[in-house]
């Protein structure tokens, strides 16, 4: 089988080279024919062409653009499929057989493509490379052939996508209205779905992608033309680009095994995008949608079943039958009437899922300062009381807050709003807010109580886990004790040894107060009991003040007495002020040997409560040192010389015992650092001199 490569080229010979080497080195020779057509470049690359054996090539005496390069390449092509490859990317390893293997593997498949570094529509993945090296060995950690990491998509991208030359013999070469480029894939990719091909993003085969190098040297005329042919677009299919949106941050929230059997229904689904990357996670999901815009709806029922119309087509569904409603779009719905029959249709233990654009954002706010609509768009906005309004008394519920990265400006613009209105930056900062919710169940609601006021203990235990966690952890947050709800639930839970239970309402309650005593005491003391002795620790030493039950458990776990900080501080303030100075330091060595106290623990407690920290610091370092406890004499230097690099009491007693260590270069730092060095700090640099 051979496959023909094409690419097109105008000008950056360089990044044309980089391209063919690589394919060159890492693609088997009897697989590919290779393809060049020059839209009349004129820095030398027309003359390099003509030198390589191994390439077909066509000159244009004028630039033609993406599109009808492209199809002049397919039609002198001899290949079984067809590779349209921009000049800017450098292949890899396994590149073309694996992304071969995918376009095979099913006799519906028409297209596929790979990811990259660099590309849209949810195509690039976060690297860490620095040169092509470290490329290629990442590129190897990620290309091994598996069917597990396809996934089907309404749309590729056309910097790299091998298409079945009988898909193109079927659907017809590359639209040139959108010359010189950009929606011809987005275009082309709709024709192959519509003639009931299917699309594979191929997670198993990585390239690189400079990206973009023909528009650098244009980047307002790229913005223009995207413009343009966006337009261009919409007017072919009533599409634009956003139809095709992935909401990735409501599809995280489900919270579905991979092979449940679960009904799913997304209220403004637009053509599918989201729909179908929840089919390529859940696999045995059964697709529903709702869509008011009659094309966007028309591609969704290539994958879904769709319902084109407003709220009232809710009606169309029946009662407790979705496990997930998503709605992302408002616009075209009353929200008051819409929740009314996601409540209907959600079933017991259900999730509804709600992205809503927030009116306070500070982009809106911004453009009303500046006489600016920030609404002209026609979506709907809420304001966080709004939602409450909405979902109060009919569900339970929880915000994740979206919002862009913060600058500096931008933060010190939301603190001026927040002395005008609201104390929340929140309200701000957000972009969009996601809201999980459950229908509100009263029997749920009624076993909650019945546990807190310890009643029907063990009937109200057998209904809750009948109940998600999540289910009954957003109850018992409603309620007026609601901490002593959760710990009260993860005790009871605990009792009747159904452990897998016990600790998501503690951290629940923890999330709310992490001061909490009780709950930080019962989370120590379900750790520990688990055998997670570390952790337990950990959060018993968040109390401030240990109770004799807290200390018992401290004691017992630790094997340690937990040394009170109010009595160390004031030891260390002794130190500082030279009282009793022998005795205080016998003392500090006591607590290290026999407590729980440690010398970070002495540095906290010097940086919060001492006066002459570095005076301290060296005192103790030299004291460790006379003692014999070398261990941790640098950890106390160095924070010395981190609060002042230019005291040269921290910088002698660094270079002393760097030297005594036989670190001799560190040691030999220091001490030059010294302004006036003495005698003493002569003779040893001079020793060190002799063995560096």
């Amino acid at each position: 089988m051979k496959t023909s490569i094409i690419i097109l080229t105008y000008n950056k010979l360089e990044f044309t080279k980089q391209c063919i080497e690589s394919i060159r080195e890492y693609t088997l020779a009897d697989t590919y024919e290779l393809i060049i057509v020059d839209n009349c470049s004129n820095d030398g690359t027309i003359e390099w062409l003509k030198e390589q054996s191994d390439i077909k090539v066509i000159f244009n005496k004028e630039n033609l653009g993406f599109p009808k390069g492209c199809n002049q390449g397919i039609e002198i092509s001899t290949g079984d499929n067809i590779l349209l490859l921009n000049n800017d990317v450098i292949v890899t390893e396994n590149w073309l057989s694996n992304l071969t293997t995918a376009l095979y593997s099913q006799e519906d498949v028409g297209a596929v493509g790979p990811i990259t570094n660099s590309a849209a529509y949810y195509t690039a993945i976060s690297t860490s490379y620095n040169t092509l090296a470290e490329m290629h060995d990442f590129a190897r950690t990620i290309n091994q052939i598996s069917q597990e990491k396809w996934e089907e998509r309404l749309k590729l991208i056309g910097f790299c996508m091998l298409i079945k030359k009988e898909a193109i013999d079927k659907i017809g070469y590359l639209d040139e209205r959108f010359t010189p480029g950009n929606f011809e894939d987005d275009d082309y990719s709709i024709r192959l779905r519509k003639r009931g091909y299917k699309l594979l993003l191929c997670r198993d085969t990585f390239i690189h992608h400079y990206g973009s190098v023909s528009w650098r040297d244009n980047v307002e005329g790229y913005s223009q033309l995207m413009s343009d042919n966006e337009k261009k677009f919409m007017g072919k299919w009533g599409t634009n680009s956003y139809s095709y949106i992935i909401h990735q941050d409501l599809i995280a929230q489900l919270p579905f095994h991979k092979e449940e059997k679960v009904n799913i229904l997304h209220i403004g689904c637009k053509s599918g995008g989201t729909l179908l990357q929840i089919k390529n996670q859940f696999k045995r999901a059964i697709l529903y949608g709702m869509e008011t815009i009659e094309h966007e709806a028309k591609e969704a029922e290539l994958i879904a079943n769709v319902i084109q119309g407003r709220e009232t087509a809710m009606a169309q569904f029946p009662d407790v039958f979705f496990d997930a409603i998503l709605i992302t779009d408002w616009k075209q719905y009353e929200p008051n009437s819409l929740l009314k029959d996601v409540k209907r249709c959600l079933k017991k233990e259900g999730i509804f899922l709600g992205k809503m654009k927030n009116v306070s954002s500070y982009t809106n706010i911004s453009k009303l300062i500046m006489a600016e609509n920030p609404f002209n768009l026609g979506d709907t906005y809420f304001s966080k009381n709004e939602i409450n309004e909405l979902l109060g008394n009919e569900f339970y519920y929880k915000f994740i807050n979206v919002q862009d990265s913060l600058t500096k400006d931008i933060l010190a613009f939301i603190q001026n709003l927040c002395q005008m209105g609201s104390k929340d930056i929140a309200d701000f900062a957000v972009r969009d807010f996601i809201v999980i919710a459950n229908v509100k169940d009263e029997e749920l609601k009624l076993y909650v109580n019945n546990i807190y006021e310890g009643k029907n203990i063990e009937g109200s235990i057998e209904k809750l886990l009948t109940y998600k966690d999540e289910e009954i952890i957003l109850a018992a947050e409603e309620m007026d004790s609601s901490i002593e709800v959760l710990n009260a639930l993860a005790i009871t839970f605990y009792s009747y040894q159904h452990y897998e239970h016990v600790l998501p309402y503690l951290e629940a309650a923890f999330h709310l107060d992490s001061e909490n005593k009780d709950t930080i005491y019962n989370i120590a003391f379900i750790l520990h009991s688990f055998g997670e002795n570390t952790s337990a620790i950990k959060y018993l030493e968040l109390l401030i003040y240990m109770d004799n039950e807290a200390l018992e458990l401290y004691e017992q776990i630790a094997g340690k007495t937990r040394y009170d900080q109010q009595e160390l501080m004031m030891l260390l303030r002794r130190i500082e002020y030279g009282i009793d100075f022998d005795q205080n330091f016998q003392d500090l060595n006591k607590i290290l040997l026999e407590t729980n106290v440690t010398s970070n623990d002495i540095i906290t407690i010097i940086e919060k409560n001492i006066i002459h920290k570095v005076k301290v610091l060296n005192l103790i370092a030299s004291a460790r040192y006379q003692q014999g406890v070398y261990e941790d004499i640098l950890v106390y230097l160095n924070k010395s010389y981190e609060i002042d690099k230019k005291n040269e009491h921290t910088l002698y007693n660094l270079g002393f015992i760097l030297f005594k260590l036989g670190e001799h270069q560190a040691a030999l730092n220091y001490f030059k650092k010294i302004q006036n060095p003495d005698e003493e700090i002569e003779q040893i640099i001079g020793e060190i001199l002799k063995v560096v």
